[in-house]
């Protein structure tokens, strides 16, 4: 049966780096505030108040909708990406079909909820996603990058945004 929770610790540690080298490829670095691996399970990776700013009640309706879809989009690459680099980095295998379809199907439900998407709209946004990540997932420079992260993060438990992205900052060149 297909689950996204985590094995151990160090399974923790490769779905926060995951969830951390998309921040930091989608130009978002401003809403980390820290990785905490010994933090409750759903609060590892803890958001800048700004990830959660409710929005403006005078925008128009298109620039509220328009800022929930690039929320949603965010989300979406955080959560494959928290899969990719478990799945391809550390264990060296791909996302079974199982696991992609259940995030698909919760993909939908959140995106119908949050931007009032149709199923399709979320599986294009879902596989643009999937695809990219793949792609930075399998390239062999991100893997040692991967590494250090995790490394450091299993080493110190706690990292600040700064540490993070000094760790990650080659992916960026």
């Amino acid at each position: 049966m297909a689950t996204l929770k985590y094995k151990d610790d160090t399974d923790r540690a490769y779905g926060l780096t995951g969830m951390s080298v998309c921040l930091c490829l989608m130009d978002s670095e401003r809403f980390l505030m820290h990785l905490d691996l010994d933090s409750e399970a759903d609060q590892g990776l803890v958001f800048t108040p700004d990830f959660y700013q409710i929005q403006n009640q005078k925008l128009s309706a298109k620039a509220v909708w328009a800022g929930n879809l690039n929320h949603f989009k965010l989300l979406t690459g955080m959560l494959i990406s928290n899969l990719m680099c478990r799945a391809l980095v550390r264990e060296g295998k791909e996302i079974t079909r199982e696991l992609s379809d259940l995030v698909l199907r919760n993909l939908q439900t959140e995106g119908a909820e949050l931007c009032s998407l149709e199923a399709d709209e979320t599986g294009r946004l879902y596989t643009e996603s999937y695809n990219f990540f793949h792609r930075v997932f399998c390239h062999p420079q991100v893997g040692g990058i991967v590494e250090s992260l995790v490394e450091e993060l299993r080493e110190k438990r706690r990292l600040e945004a700064e540490s993070v992205f000094h760790i990650l900052r080659p992916l960026l060149n």
